[in-house]
C-alpha cells in the first residue's frame, strides 16, 4: 500500500536529466503542493485532520455557563418566593391558633354550670327538685318526692 513514484530519469526541455517525475502530471512532487494558509497550517495534526475551530466550543461552555447561571438566579428567587409565602402562613396559623384558644376558653366559661344555674336565677328560674319515677308494671311512683309539694 505505497505510493507509486516513477523514478527514471528523462530529458524534458529547461530540466535537466535528474528531475523526478511524479504520476501522470509530470510535474514534480514539490511543485505540486501548494503553500498553505497559517490558519490551516495551525489547525492540522500530525496525522493530517484537520481539528475543529476552537471558538464555537468556548461560545457553547460560555452558553452553557450563563445559562446555569440564569437558571440558579431565577431558581433562587423562586425559593426566596416561597419562603416568604411559608413564612407569611406560619404567622397566619399562630393568629388562628391563638384565636381559636381564646374560642375555646370562652366556650368552656359558658358551658360552666355555676354560670349556666346563676344566669337561671336571675331570670327567675327555680331549681328543680328530685325527679319522680313512674312505674308502669306495678302503677307505683319511685324517686324521693322531696318537699317541693
Amino acid at each position: 500500500m505505497g505510493t507509486k513514484t516513477d523514478t527514471r530519469r528523462t530529458t524534458t526541455k529547461g530540466r535537466g536529466t535528474g528531475a523526478r517525475r511524479t504520476g501522470a502530471t509530470g510535474r514534480p512532487a514539490a511543485a505540486r503542493r501548494s503553500p498553505r494558509p497559517a490558519a490551516t497550517a495551525r489547525n492540522t495534526r500530525s496525522g493530517g485532520a484537520v481539528t475543529a475551530p476552537r471558538i464555537p466550543f468556548v461560545l457553547l461552555i460560555l452558553c452553557l455557563l450563563g445559562g446555569t447561571l440564569v437558571a440558579l438566579l431565577v431558581l433562587r428567587s423562586v425559593v426566596a418566593q416561597e419562603a416568604y409565602a411559608i413564612t407569611s402562613l406560619q404567622s397566619e396559623n399562630r393568629e388562628l391558633s391563638y384565636k381559636e384558644q381564646q374560642m375555646e376558653d370562652t366556650v368552656a366559661h359558658l358551658e360552666a354550670s355555676e354560670r349556666i344555674s346563676r344566669e337561671a336565677e336571675e331570670m327567675g328560674m327555680e331549681q328543680g327538685e328530685a325527679p319522680l319515677f313512674l312505674d308502669l308494671d306495678n302503677g307505683g311512683i319511685t324517686g324521693n318526692p322531696g318537699s317541693g309539694e
